[in-house]
C-alpha cells in the first residue's frame, strides 16, 4: 500500500514530485501509522486507569511510546491492505469500580481516540489547504519539502485513525467490538463463543478477498463510512471558512 506512494508519490501545489517526495510520503505514513496506533491503546490505558484499574500502567502501557504498543503483524497489515491492530493492552474487568459500564468505556475509548483524532487533524489539514500560497510553495524547496511532510502526515493521519476506528468496532475477537459484546452477551454467549472461535478464519477471508477484483463488503464498509466522516468533519471545519 504505502510502497505505491513512494515509488509514485502524489504531488502538491504543482510541483513536479521526485524520489524525495516519495520517502517524506514514506516517513509521513509511518509516523501518522504509529502515532494513530500508540494513541490507540493509550487511550484504553487512560481510560482503565481512570476507572479504577492500573494493570496497564503496571506494564508500561500508560503511555503514547508506539515501542509499547507496536504490533508488528498488526502493522504489517496496516502496510499491506489498509487496515490492522496494535498489542491490546492488558485490563483486569475487575478492577473497575463500575464493571459493565466501565469496560464497555475502556473497550470504546481507543475507537472514540481515533475518531477524535481525524477529526482534529482534518481541520489543521484544511488550514493548510485553506491559508498556505502554492505560488509560495512553489518558490521556496524547503519550505515546500517541510509543508509536504505535514500535509501528508496530517491526510495520512485522518485516513488511518478512521480506518483504525471503524476496523475495531467490528464485533470480532479480539476487536474493542467484540469486547462491547462480550460486556452485554457474556463469553458463553453462542454468538460471542462463535466470534471468538471463527474470528481469525473471518480475517483471512477479508484480506483475500480484498485482492479479488469483485465487489467486497468490507471494502464498501470502510470506504463508506470514511467518506461520510470526512464529509461531517470538512463541513464542521469549513464552517469556520476553511476548504
Amino acid at each position: 500500500m504505502i510502497f505505491d506512494y513512494m515509488f509514485n508519490p502524489p504531488g502538491l501545489a504543482g510541483v513536479q514530485t521526485t524520489m524525495a517526495e516519495g520517502i517524506l510520503c514514506m516517513f509521513a505514513f509511518v509516523f501518522a501509522l504509529l502515532f494513530a496506533l500508540s494513541m490507540h491503546e493509550y487511550a484504553h490505558a487512560f481510560v482503565a486507569y481512570k476507572c479504577g484499574d492500573n494493570t496497564a500502567a503496571l506494564y508500561g502501557r500508560l503511555t503514547v511510546n508506539p515501542l509499547k504498543h507496536i504490533d508488528y503483524f498488526g502493522a504489517l497489515m496496516l502496510f499491506l491492505v489498509g487496515f490492522g491492530w496494535a498489542k491490546p493492552v492488558p485490563v483486569n474487568f475487575n478492577n473497575l469500580k463500575h464493571r459493565k459500564r466501565d469496560s464497555v468505556f475502556v473497550s470504546l475509548a481507543g475507537i472514540f481516540a481515533n475518531i477524535l483524532l481525524a477529526f482534529v487533524f482534518t481541520g489543521l489539514w484544511m488550514l493548510i489547504t485553506t491559508f498556505v500560497p502554492a505560488g509560495f510553495l512553489a518558490e521556496n524547496r524547503f519550505v515546500y519539502m517541510l509543508v509536504y511532510l505535514v500535509y501528508y502526515f496530517l491526510l495520512f493521519s485522518i485516513l488511518l485513525n478512521i480506518g483504525l476506528a471503524l476496523f475495531n468496532i467490528l464485533p470480532l475477537y479480539p476487536l474493542d467490538g467484540y469486547r462491547v459484546l462480550e460486556v452485554f452477551f457474556g463469553g458463553e454467549n453462542k454468538v460471542t463463543a462463535f466470534l471468538r472461535q471463527y474470528s481469525f478464519i473471518i480475517f483471512v477471508v477479508i484480506i483475500i478477498w480484498n485482492y479479488i477484483p469483485i465487489f467486497s463488503p468490507f471494502d464498501w464498509y470502510i470506504t463508506t463510512l470514511r467518506d461520510l466522516l470526512l464529509n461531517v468533519f470538512t463541513g464542521f471545519w469549513g464552517l469556520f471558512g476553511l476548504v
